[in-house]
Formats: structure tokens, C-alpha cells, sequence
């Protein structure tokens, strides 16, 4: 742990002009380039040899950035060394390493500098050092009963099928890897967990360990300070449940009928089961990146709206990436503002910052700059279709993991493309975050003469 302190608090504080949220890019990148070096090691591979730093780095830039982009299969490839080294890279990347440092910190009685709680906020998405602390250590908590409670669910499952202590590793390690919304698994079959596609124990807990950890720790506390004090919910809880809600019911009515009379997907399952599939599909496309289908054979249509999925996420300072579903919400709320020709964006009452419909607007603009640039560039340079290619970079921006193919067959210029934007899709994103608020308060007094230029 004092190699961590050294790190991130004499090697980036120092630098006063490096702000928080380039500070929390450098901690990433610290992260991913150590990780990298570890999964290196022959005892991290079940072969005992030195695995090319290029699969080492993309394994490590998937894990710590929670994607599930991988280019060798997770659990046939790497040791129980290499699976730990990767698990740690999941929990740091899915909680923030500031959360993890800032207990360190509690634990040996350092006291937390200013500093230190610009950037926890920063890593939660917050604006205000208040309370910061305290979240810290109640994401941990919660954190640890959260991942513990699905690892008893899943051992139900996997101890009978695969021994005592594997199957408790099993359990372990997808319950990690589900509610940091990571999408790796270690069921060496290469096919995810299609294998178990019609079992509600393990798709309904992987689910609900997908959609807890990608609600986000600020919702978590207000959730719990309702049953402790009886406090009412924020307009921005009450968005977070509403979009996650609406997302997931408009996601699984669309895949069952898109896939309803699929044979290579859920045409050949039984109703519920059908059910069942549609709406972990809805689940795991926001950011999660487990495949109980089999996403190389979806329709066209489906593909579509995973893209869309994909795009949107889950909530601000969770584990889940994506614009998030408040930004898209946002977004479509100016829309609709403007088209009624309302003069303001409301929301429960409640108006809407100028300056956030700007924000939200300008994060869906550049989700498909970004898209449209990245897929284009992939599919010209590897010649693989556009649409699986649109679909395998969406997955890596919005750091899902679930792949149609491409990231297997891709170039060397590609490979390294998807980890530059698996790393500024859970990264970049936050760091823009974080630089927009804080030029937001420190905006002078001076302001401009108005011109007027004709739109549409």
C-alpha cells in the first residue's frame, strides 16, 4: 500500500499543474502499465510462458477500464495467478483506486488532504468535497456485501459443478466481475456463459449484480439514507431508477421481438426462456459484456439496438460506463424542450442548468463522432463489415465487452485503437467530466457582447 501512496501522492501531486481528473488518467494508466508487466510473467499464464506485452496490455486495459475485451479466453489462457491479477485490475477500475486508497489511508490513520478529496469526489462524479470520505468507505461496504451475497448465489450453482474450491473461485470471480460491470469470465469455453442461458439462478444474479453496481454510489447512499431517515430521493436518483427501469423493459421488449424467430439465438428456446435471455441482453449490453446468446448472431436489428444500449450505460460515478442514462435523459429532454418551444428544461419539477443540457448534448455528439470515426477507420484498415465493426467499438467506448467477433481478427493498428478507446471511455469521459465542472466555477465575470447566428 505505501507503494500506491508513493505513487499517486509524490509522483502526480507534485505536479501542481496537472488537475484531478488528469491526475485519476495517470492512476489509470499506472494501473493498466503494472497490471500489464504482472499478466507478462510466465506463472501468470497456465503454460508457463511469457505472454506478448500487446495481449498483456489489452487484457489489463479491459480489466482495469471494466470492458471484457479480451484477446485470448480469460479462463483457458491465464493462471490462477494471471485470474487474481486480473480480478484486482477489475475491482480497482470498477470501485476507482481513490476509493480503495482512501480506506488504506483511514485504516493507518493518515490523515486525507485536500487534494486527496478533489479527487475521490472527482472519481464518484461529484462536485462537492462533502462527505466524501464517508462515501468512500460506505461504496466499500456496501461494495463487499453486494459482491459477497452474489458469490453465496452463484456457489449454489458452481460448487456441485465444479468442486469445492474452484467453485468458490467461480462464484467469486463472476460476482466481481458482474457487479463492476466487467464481463469477464473464467469458464474456459470461450462462449461466455451461454452455457447456462436458461438458468435463472445464475442469469437473474449476474443481472441484478449488473444493474446494482451501475446505479451508482451516490444513489446507493440516498437509497440507504431513505430507510434510515426517511429522506426523500434527489431529482437525479429518481432519473437514475426511471431510466434504468425504462431502459431495461424497452431493451428486452425489442430483443424478444427481434429475436423471437432466431434460431442461432433465442428462436429455439421456450417462452420463458426467451424472456429470460431478452432481458439480460437489455441488462448486460449497458456496459456489463456477459453473452448468454451469442452476439455474432444477432439480426441486424438487434445489433442496432445494442449500439444504442451500449452508448447509454448506467449511472454516473458507478461501475458502468457509457454517457450515462442521466445525460441521455438530459439530452432528451432539451430535445423535446426545444420542439414544444419551451423556454427552459424541466424534470419533477425541477429546472434543468443551462449548462448541463450543453454538457449532455455535446457527450452524445461526441459518442458519435467517436463511433462513427473509430468504426469507419477499423473497417477500412481490417475490411471487416461496418455494422460488426460499429458494434465491436461501441462496445469498447461504452467499455461493455461483448464482441460480435472483430477483436479476435483485428489488426495490430486496431487492437491498439479499441484500448485507446476502451481507456477514454471509462477515463476520458470522467476526466472531461471533471475539467468542465471545475472550469464551470471558476468562470470570471467578463462576459462577451450576444451575436446572433441563424440555426437550422
Amino acid at each position: 500500500m505505501e507503494f500506491f501512496d508513493r505513487i499517486i501522492k509524490k509522483g502526480f501531486f507534485e505536479k501542481k499543474r496537472v488537475n484531478p481528473g488528469g491526475r485519476i488518467a495517470l492512476g489509470f494508466l499506472t494501473i493498466i502499465l503494472i497490471g500489464a508487466l504482472l499478466l507478462m510473467l510466465p506463472c501468470s499464464s497456465k503454460e508457463r510462458v511469457v505472454t506478448p506485452f500487446i495481449t498483456a496490455l489489452f487484457t489489463t486495459t479491459s480489466a482495469t477500464c471494466v470492458t471484457g475485451l479480451t484477446l485470448v479466453e480469460t479462463g483457458a489462457y491465464y493462471s490462477y495467478f494471471g485470474q487474481l491479477v486480473i480480478l484486482i485490475l477489475i475491482q480497482l477500475g470498477g470501485l476507482g483506486f481513490m476509493t480503495i486508497l482512501t480506506t488504506a489511508f483511514v485504516a493507518a490513520n493518515k490523515y486525507i488532504g485536500l487534494r486527496d478529496r478533489m479527487m475521490i469526489a472527482q472519481s464518484f462524479g461529484l462536485d462537492s468535497l462533502e462527505g466524501v470520505v464517508r462515501l468512500a468507505k460506505m461504496v466499500l461496504k456496501a461494495t463487499a456485501i453486494f459482491e459477497m451475497i452474489g458469490a453465496v448465489l452463484l456457489s449454489v450453482r458452481f460448487i456441485p459443478q465444479e468442486g469445492l474450491l474452484k467453485g468458490i473461485w467461480y462464484s467469486v470471480f463472476h460476482s466481481v466481475s458482474a457487479f463492476c460491470n466487467a464481463g469477464f469470465d473464467i469458464l474456459g469455453n470461450g462462449n461466455s456463459i451461454m452455457a447456462y442461458q436458461s438458468d435463472p439462478l445464475v442469469v437473474l444474479t449476474l443481472g441484478m449484480l449488473i444493474i446494482i453496481g451501475g446505479l451508482g454510489f451516490v444513489v446507493w447512499e440516498e437509497a440507504f439514507l431513505r430507510i434510515k431517515r426517511v429522506k426523500p430521493l434527489s431529482m437525479y436518483s429518481k432519473l437514475v431508477f426511471f431510466m434504468t427501469a425504462s431502459l431495461l423493459i424497452i431493451g428486452a421488449v425489442g430483443f424478444f421481438v427481434f429475436e423471437n424467430s432466431n434460431t442461432a439465438t433465442i428462436g429455439h428456446q421456450s417462452t420463458a426462456h426467451k424472456v429470460l435471455s431478452a432481458v439480460f441482453q437489455s441488462i448486460t449490453t449497458r456496459t456489463a459484456g456477459f453473452d448468454s446468446i451469442g452476439q455474432a448472431n444477432l439480426t441486424q436489428e438487434s445489433k442496432l439496438l445494442s449500439i444504442m444500449l451500449m452508448m447509454i450505460g448506467g449511472a454516473s460515478g458507478s461501475t458502468a460506463g457509457g454517457i450515462k442514462v442521466v445525460t441521455i435523459a438530459v439530452a432528451f429532454m432539451t430535445l423535446r424542450a426545444v420542439l414544444m418551444s419551451k423556454g427552459e428544461v424541466t424534470v419533477f419539477c425541477r429546472r434543468i442548468k443551462d449548462s448541463n443540457c450543453v454538457y449532455a448534448l455535446a457527450l452524445v455528439f461526441l459518442w458519435m463522432v467517436m463511433s462513427i470515426l473509430g468504426s469507419t477507420l477499423i473497417a477500412a484498415i481490417d475490411n471487416i463489415p461496418l455494422i460488426d465493426v460499429f458494434y465491436e467499438t461501441a462496445s469498447a467506448y461504452g467499455t461493455v465487452g461483448l464482441t460480435s467477433g472483430v477483436t479476435a481478427q483485428a489488426s495490430l493498428i486496431s487492437k491498439i485503437l479499441l484500448m485507446v478507446y476502451m481507456f477514454f471511455g471509462r477515463v476520458g469521459i470522467m476526466t472531461i467530466s471533471v475539467s468542465f465542472t471545475m472550469r464551470l466555477k471558476n468562470t470570471g465575470k467578463i462576459e462577451y457582447p450576444t451575436g446572433n447566428i441563424l440555426i437550422g
